[in-house]
């Protein structure tokens, strides 16, 4: 995700989700995804480089500080040919989105969202009291089930409702 400008030439301060990831590298493109948005623009990437906690990128048509500030929030996409296959048990978040999220075998909702806070991983999922966020932890996290289209999860006791809007 963009996260703010880096200088005032264009260059783009980036969160990624895997900080020692190097899947830019000799990329020529990636898609940009405005939040609200289902389709994302195609763009070129000039460059990308790390820094001291942050990455760094440069795009096509994007050459100061105010046309950079207006990307702030975008998300960054790359083609799935390029991610590395997964191990057994593994997944990628973008995978999970849509699935029914179980207790004890009782609906509790679906997973709309996974949320990237610094200390961990939390699974936004829209109950019908509004919506609740998993820790992605051994403690409320039992395991996924890709191939059944389900997140099963333990104890969700203490866990609070933001009501819908």
């Amino acid at each position: 995700m963009i996260t703010r400008p880096q200088g005032v030439t264009g260059e783009l301060r980036v969160h990624l989700f895997n900080p020692d990831s190097t899947l830019l590298e000799g990329l020529d493109e990636i898609f940009l995804r405005p939040p609200e948005e289902e389709i994302p623009t195609l763009v070129r990437l000039l460059s990308w480089r790390r820094a001291p906690k942050a990455s760094l990128l440069r795009l096509e048509g994007v050459e100061s500080r105010e046309q950079a500030e207006e990307l702030r929030g975008v998300e960054l996409c790359i083609p799935r040919s390029v991610l590395p296959p997964l191990d057994e048990g593994e997944f990628y978040f973008v995978d999970l989105v849509g699935l029914k999220v179980l207790h004890d075998g009782q609906l509790v909702g679906e997973l709309v969202e996974v949320l990237d806070y610094p200390s961990v991983e939390c699974f936004k999922v829209r109950t019908e009291q509004g919506f609740i966020e998993i820790p992605n932890l051994p403690a409320w996290i039992e395991g996924v089930d890709l191939d059944a289209g389900e997140v099963h999860t333990l104890d969700l006791g203490d866990i609070p409702v933001q009501k819908k809007g």
